[in-house]
């Protein structure tokens, strides 16, 4: 029997250890540093999880030191939300190799790191379901675990200079932030591409070099080049994107050969039919430009179109005759655009208003100062599964094990007594 040591701050972990006979839990859940080492101070432990947010006035490093100076020989399982390189090196040097993220770790995670009894040199990565839960709580657990992402595929239009682009990036950040999905960013802007410009990225992907003049050397064009030659699917798309903080982004071409005489539909296809493989959103930064293939195809493959416009008059004349295209002549549904509103001016045109002029569209949200409250309330009318904490689902699984056996007593109260 391992005896094990919580300090996280919050119960949750603590109270489910309790469950398990191959654990003996000391102490309650402790709240702070002092607390840590006073128990260290009396009790032998065998492994310590640990909060790396926990309040006490040491360092986390000095703090981490001082329970090793209490017990050389115990485990320690850090949960942080997040932590820098040169921390994870220091508290390496202590022999602290388990650092689990908050809303990644799951209960099994933790358990793993509890009952190993090798060291190991990197972050733990959730595989199976412990084996020790019960049949039926293991089956909520699984339920759980493998809660699918419904897939979007969004298009960000609008018109020239409303800030679309900027708006593309922010919404692909924030939904990184908001949620574990998988996020493709892919330029389209197939004339003046310059998302790798607003993220400060490589236009050229680094894990591949073709043969293509340097106007030319982007991901979208090096994917059409591939798919040309048919050497093109889902692993190569992964060589030709670029990763930026949780998502991963198709850069764009800026050459107006290619634009005219290379980038058509049939290569668009392939490339979001290799991208649904493997991503839960995909999003489309197109161009203002009718004229060009690219955006008229987007907005038609799209299951949802953002159309950002600002509150001046003139963004607003513009916005009017370029949904008239996307309605009227290219017949895109009008059901799955939504208004994102830019206020670029203090006394410009009211949202209502523009909501009535623009043929009473759905409005998805106004933006003012790109903060995350408004980027909230237009990731609200988006499909995605929030990022949880480890005590959030804890809690989660606690409450669906007790659902769960509150309607099976109930089941067997209505079974006649066979006596």
């Amino acid at each position: 029997m391992k005896r094990v040591l919580t300090a996280l701050g919050n119960p949750a972990l603590n109270n489910e250890l309790r469950r398990y006979e191959k654990y003996d839990v000391i102490e309650e859940d402790l709240f702070y540093q002092d607390a840590v080492v006073d128990v260290l101070e009396e009790e032998s432990v065998d492994a310590i999880v640990v909060s790396g947010l926990l309040q006490g006035q040491d360092d986390f490093c000095d703090f981490i030191g001082r329970i090793k100076r209490k017990n050389s020989v115990a485990r320690i399982i850090v949960i942080t939300d997040e932590m820098d390189t040169e921390t994870q090196r220091l508290l390496a040097n202590m022999g602290v190799y388990d650092i689990l993220y908050d809303c990644d770790v799951e209960i099994s995670d933790v358990i793993d790191a509890i009952d190993r009894e090798e060291p190991i040199a990197r972050q733990l990565v959730r595989e199976t379901v412990d084996n020790s839960y019960d049949k039926a709580e293991s089956e909520i657990k699984v339920s759980y675990i493998t809660k699918v992402q419904k897939q979007e595929v969004i298009a960000i239009s609008g018109t020239n200079g409303s800030g679309k682009s900027t708006f593309a990036v922010n919404l692909a950040k924030k939904l990184s932030q908001k949620s574990d999905a998988k996020i493709l960013l892919i330029d389209l802007d197939t004339l003046n591409g310059n998302i790798d410009e607003i993220m400060h990225i490589n236009k050229v992907p680094q894990n591949v070099d073709l043969l293509m003049d340097e106007d030319k050397k982007c991901g979208l064009n090096y994917a059409v080049d591939l798919i040309a030659k048919n050497r093109f699917d889902t692993n190569v798309l992964d060589e030709l994107v670029v990763s930026e903080k949780g998502v991963d982004v198709l850069t764009g071409n800026v050459s107006l050969h290619y634009c005219q005489n290379v980038l058509k539909e049939e290569y668009y296809q392939k490339i979001l039919s290799a991208a649904k493989e493997k991503y839960d959103f995909i999003i489309f930064d197109t161009s203002s430009n009718i004229f060009l293939d690219s955006t008229k195809w987007a907005l038609q493959e799209a299951n949802r179109v953002l159309f950002v416009t600002e509150n001046s008059y003139i963004c607003l004349k513009k916005s009017t005759q370029l949904l008239n295209v996307f309605l009227n002549v290219w017949r895109v549904w009008k059901e799955k655009i939504q208004l994102v509103v830019r206020k670029s001016e203090a006394n410009g045109i009211e949202v209502e208003l523009i909501e009535k002029i623009l043929e009473n569209m759905k409005l998805a949200g106004v933006i003012k100062n790109n903060d995350d409250a408004e980027y909230e309330r237009i990731l609200a009318n988006i499909h995605f599964i929030p990022k949880q904490s480890f005590a959030e689902k804890i809690e989660m699984i606690r409450g669906l094990i007790k659902n769960k056996v509150g309607k099976e007593n109930a089941v067997l109260k209505e079974v006649p007594n066979a006596n």
